[in-house]
């Protein structure tokens, strides 16, 4: 009995690991650059089961297979989709899109200062602090492709498409993009991303300004998605209070005898 009890507990803790998931895309999808996470759930291995007998010799003996047993589902990882969002027009100078060259695997990053490490986002809402230094919207430093932080002699500055940052009719520095091919080197660290293998290469982009990506989750398909897997959570969770419910009386049968 126990068996079954287990199984729904153990889908339970998958269920509400998805439900957590779903509801981090939720909250980001007015994040620009936000790549949706799907959690992947995996069966356990399946038990067989077996009749043993135990005659006087005290040797077990089997008498025959009875079937398999299978003991539930566990979340066996989470996999981020680097599919591409849409593209809005802002016509804000510290918005900037990333447009991938045709043809082009892998996905294309800035570089960021954060915590005195270089990590790499796909968000490209920047800002200017009051030294005039180009800020993430986490507040790291945003990298030039030398991987220098980028310091503005004015508030206003322009950006060509081959990254160029022009600011009072100078070349102030070129604005880093890197491209990531290999995806599973690739470590979460709050919205940005740390490389664990080679450092990324220059990717090949065309850089604009005054556009941006928005974040790739699909609003009514996760809404959907968020439903059932409560509505699942909830079918288990009347199995383990019927299993509590069937343990309790066979507990107050056995007092009674």
């Amino acid at each position: 009995m126990l068996r079954g009890l287990y199984t729904a507990a153990g889908a339970m803790n998958a269920l509400q690991r998805q439900q957590e998931i779903l509801s981090n895309n939720l909250g980001n999808v007015r994040t620009p650059g936000f790549k949706a996470t799907d959690g992947v759930v995996r069966s356990f291995p399946e038990m067989l089961l077996a009749q043993v007998s135990n005659p006087d010799n005290g040797k077990s003996r089997v008498q025959g297979e009875v079937g398999t047993l299978s003991m539930g589902v566990y979340l066996q990882e989470t996999m981020p989709q680097f599919t591409a969002g849409s593209v809005t027009e802002t016509s804000s100078p510290t918005d900037v899109y990333l447009r991938p060259a045709a043809g082009t695997a892998g996905v294309p990053m800035f570089a960021v200062e954060q915590e005195g490490e270089t990590r790499y986002t796909t968000n490209g809402r920047f800002s200017i602090d009051e030294d005039r230094f180009l800020r993430s919207s986490d507040g790291g430093y945003i990298l030039s492709s030398e991987g220098e932080r980028i310091q503005l002699p004015s508030s206003e500055f322009q950006l060509a498409k081959d990254g160029t940052i022009t600011s009072l009719g100078e070349n102030v520095a070129t604005l880093g993009a890197f491209q990531i091919d290999d995806l599973t080197t690739l470590e979460q660290v709050g919205n940005d991303w740390r490389v664990t293998g080679e450092a990324p290469a220059q990717a090949p982009v065309e850089f604009q300004q005054g556009f941006i990506e928005e974040a790739n989750v699909n609003l009514d398909q996760t809404m959907a998605d968020l439903m059932m897997t409560y509505r699942q959570f909830e079918a288990n969770q009347k199995v383990v209070q019927a299993y509590d419910k069937s343990a309790e009386r066979a507990i107050e049968i056995a007092r009674v005898r």
